[in-house]
């Protein structure tokens, strides 16, 4: 039964990621490559503000619900979401991130909703909820997209950014019912009691600090690249943005099944590190092969230029996913801290390569991410070893 919700799980996750690259096939179609990075550009700086602001909250909901502490839970998240406006507010008013400050602002709440909600599904070992929110993203994209391009074919950005602000709306009004069934469904399962403040707060703040920087982490390359190489050359970017997100997601589905097992005493390590070799052979092999033809095909020719530079994205993603795999004994352990040093240090050293690099280009940019990727891994690693999880049930609860 374990066994068939991990297969599961893959095949939804399989299936996102396969439409989520279909999205991407059709917005580099929709937009010209210059609109391509403004679009690249206004997501990611939502996705930043969002993890600011909101990040970490639905793990400290994970773990209050783990000690039977939900009472009055809507009043943290309406906190919470209160501050992701604030939050979002500045950053327009600051950061010269996009002249779309209301929609910016919508997104910034909608995307909240929905990151709130999916790392508090985590709680369930099915983790039904997480497979559903996974599964939807890209065919609600998929359709807004589409249905767009099929019928006016090139938009103008705004049109785009208006789409996608619609996608977030509809995927926040899953998510609030996602919410109140989970709420339901827990508060008749289990005799809860009121939240502890402390307990909750010192748990999203450390967790809130890691998350962002690993927000920081994944996103200063698209504000490095358009600092210094341009929109243009960011547009060309998400076509590598694209692919690797495509593997990046998968792994890190495989470390949220680590995660949920290792919150319900289950070591699932062996059967995840299996796959993630799998899968890695698999890229490795296939990308030098098919990356142009593949790229032309469903990108169209505006983006050939990517195509031998691909592979080495690839890799990085391969590397930076192994070592979120293994970090997340760290987070159960509550040594946010020093994952926190670690980040910190792997942002330092990719600033510094991308600095020395930045005139080969896309090629500067992904020698740059594989060195801060293996900086991360190595101390993932020598954290994996030194802080161990002891009271893991692992004889006949090892997956």
């Amino acid at each position: 039964m374990k066994n068939n919700h991990f297969i599961k799980l893959i095949a939804v996750t399989v299936s996102s990621m396969g439409l989520t690259l279909v999205s991407s096939f059709i917005l580099a179609r929709l937009l010209s490559v210059q609109d391509r990075g403004l679009h690249q550009l206004f997501v990611t700086s939502v996705s930043y503000v969002v993890t600011l602001a909101t990040g970490g909250v639905g793990f400290a909901f994970a773990l209050s619900m783990r000690h039977r502490q939900y009472q009055h839970w809507q009043r943290y998240f309406i906190l919470f979401l209160a501050f992701a406006i604030i939050v979002a507010g500045i950053a327009v008013f600051l950061f010269d991130v996009t002249n779309y400050y209301a929609l910016f602002i919508i997104n910034v709440l909608l995307t909240a909703i929905l990151t709130i909600t999916l790392e508090k599904s985590k709680i369930d070992p099915k983790m039904i909820v997480y497979r559903r929110l996974t599964l939807q993203q890209p065919i609600l994209l998929v359709l807004v997209y589409g249905v767009t391009y099929a019928l006016w074919q090139e938009q103008p950005l705004k049109i785009a950014l208006y789409l996608l602000t619609l996608y977030s709306a509809i995927q926040a009004i899953f998510c609030l019912i996602y919410l109140y069934q989970m709420d339901k469904d827990f508060s008749q399962r289990n005799k809860i009691e009121k939240i502890n403040p402390k307990f909750f707060f010192t748990t999203w703040f450390k967790q809130n600090l890691l998350q962002i920087f690993g927000a920081t982490t994944t996103s200063l390359d698209k504000f490095l690249v358009v600092s210094f190489l341009g929109n243009y050359t960011l547009g060309l970017y998400t076509v590598c943005i694209a692919f690797d997100s495509l593997l990046t997601k998968f792994i890190n589905m495989l470390a949220d099944y680590y995660y949920s097992g290792l919150l319900n005493k289950l070591n699932r390590i062996k059967s995840v590190l299996a796959v993630i070799g799998l899968i890695s052979i698999s890229a490795l092999i296939l990308v030098p092969l098919l990356a142009k033809p593949v790229i032309v095909f469903f990108f169209s020719s505006k983006y050939a230029e990517v195509a031998p530079v691909l592979i080495w994205f690839i890799v990085n993603a391969i590397i930076a996913g192994l070592s979120w795999v293994l970090s997340q004994n760290m987070l159960l352990l509550g040594k946010q801290v020093l994952l926190f040093v670690r980040q910190l240090i792997a942002i330092v050293v990719f600033v510094v390569l991308f600095y020395l690099l930045r005139d080969l280009q896309l090629y500067g940019l992904a020698y740059a991410l594989i060195g801060a990727s293996l900086t991360r891994l190595l101390i993932s690693l020598i954290y994996y070893f030194k802080y161990p999880i002891t009271d893991i049930l692992v004889s006949n609860t090892t997956e």
